[in-house]
């Protein structure tokens, strides 16, 4: 085959990082080589490839030819809304009223996740799409970017012939919090899916306790599994309004016939945190269900523990604690508590709101540096989210101390904040600390989420 007949070796390129010949290649004749030059680019995330990714984007008449070029261009979306340059919120506008679908609830969902405010009032427009995909997409953006002025806007969504738009509007108006919603919310409780019922609970519960009445009554009315969902968001919110009729469904003659509901209902409890509840709690321990005899068990060491933050502002830290762990002195210049469980392990507590423009992703790769440096071998970590929060756990060990030292360190991202919890003492207490630890973190990360 003559050699002018031969394509770029694309897949080459993307393992070299050679950035500049896949920007070309963006350009070539052949289309499907266009495509996987965008794809390979969408993978890399480099910004040099911002420019000509925008010109990607944009539609002309003569690729009506191509249908792949549809891709090319619905890709180049996908990558400018991983890039995260406010300098693609203009095209990725334009890309909104694009012929092809996939290109459209691409763009929304770009635009989303750059979170510029500028794209609100074209979001608000693309719920008024054709296609579904798009007015999900556009519903799910403008929760992210939560701006009041898409309130309206999604309130009409929640009466979408299409569930799943019903779905993300509904979510999206618990993110943005606004009061206009409580009552469409309430009536979303209703909804004929499913799906959009339990999240419409979840968006009721970031309403905080003017929802807790209505999910009250959700919780005594409706099906198994929304009940359960209704007990879980009751907790989260704490609201000891609602201890009544959850303790109500855990014992006694109204006692809940779904052991499912019953587990989560002891969870709720615990998460209350009320004394109140430790007596039902503990004849919840002769449940017929290990499900629900375990959730109660977890639930009184909860509420007997006592761990509770009562403040973290300006870096101070001030908590109860199991009775193995004590406050000890610190001599550090940032405020910083310090505890030990019985002289072995450390827990160190802090706060850092200037994070500056600090990925969650740039963050996990200093927190591993950390390690590296300490000569620590990581043996297990794990990320998530938690709704908007970025939660990450990390755990190595220091094989050249003598004895083995153990370091786990528990992060909390919420927008621009970041919370760090620090255990570190000899590994072979980690095992009698373990549950003390683990309450701790599930407490904090509880407490600074609701």
């Amino acid at each position: 085959m003559p050699s002018e007949m031969v394509g770029p070796n694309i897949e080459l390129m993307e393992k070299n990082r050679d950035i500049e010949g896949l920007i070309n290649a963006l350009e070539h004749r052949d289309c499907i080589i266009r495509k996987e030059s965008v794809v390979a680019l969408k993978r890399l995330k480099d910004i040099r490839a911002l420019i000509p990714l925008i010109q990607a984007l944009k539609y002309e008449e003569w690729q009506d030819k191509y249908a792949i070029m549809g891709s090319v261009r619905e890709n180049a979306a996908e990558a400018l809304g991983l890039l995260k340059d406010k300098r693609s919120v203009g095209p990725l506008i334009v890309a909104l009223d694009d012929k092809d679908e996939e290109v459209r609830w691409k763009a929304a969902w770009a635009l989303g996740n750059i979170g510029d405010e500028s794209a609100v009032i074209p979001l608000i427009d693309a719920l008024n799409d054709d296609r579904w995909t798009v007015r999900r997409f556009a519903a799910t953006s403008l929760g992210r970017i939560k701006d009041e002025r898409a309130v309206d806007a999604l309130i009409y969504a929640l009466e979408d012939s299409d569930w799943h738009v019903r779905k993300y509007a509904v979510e999206a108006l618990g993110n943005i919090g606004d009061g206009r919603a409580l009552e469409p919310l309430i009536t979303s409780l209703e909804d004929e899916d499913r799906d959009v019922r339990k999240k419409a609970i979840n968006a009721l519960g970031k309403m905080g306790d003017v929802s807790v009445d209505p999910l009250i009554n959700i919780f005594l009315a409706g099906e198994w599994h929304i009940r359960g969902v209704a007990a879980s968001v009751l907790g989260n919110i704490g609201n000891k309004r609602a201890l009544g009729p959850l303790i109500s469904a855990l014992v006694g003659k109204e006692r809940d016939g779904n052991k499912y509901v019953r587990g989560k209902v002891a969870e709720a409890l615990g998460n209350i945190g009320d004394e109140i509840a430790v007596e039902p709690l503990t004849l919840a321990l002769n449940d017929p269900y290990i499900f629900v005899r375990n959730k109660a068990e977890k639930a009184l060491k909860k509420i007997k523990s006592g761990i509770e933050i009562i403040n973290f502002d300006n870096g101070e830290i001030s908590f109860d604690y199991p009775d193995s762990w004590e406050i000890a002195s610190n001599n550090e210049t940032r405020k910083v508590v310090t505890g030990n469980y019985e002289d072995h392990i450390k827990f160190f507590i802090n706060k850092n709101t200037e994070l500056g423009d600090l990925s969650s992703e740039e963050f996990r790769e200093i927190i591993n540096s950390v390690f590296l440096i300490h000569d620590d071998v990581i043996i297990k970590k794990t990320s998530n989210k938690i709704d908007e929060m970025d939660v990450y756990k990390i755990i190595g060990d220091n094989i050249n101390s003598n004895p083995s030292n153990r370091t786990m360190i528990a992060s909390f991202r919420l927008d621009e904040v970041l919370y760090s919890l620090w255990f570190s003492g000899k590994k072979e207490y980690f095992v009698d600390a373990e549950e003390d630890m683990e309450t701790i973190i599930d407490s904090f990360k509880i407490n600074i989420y609701v």
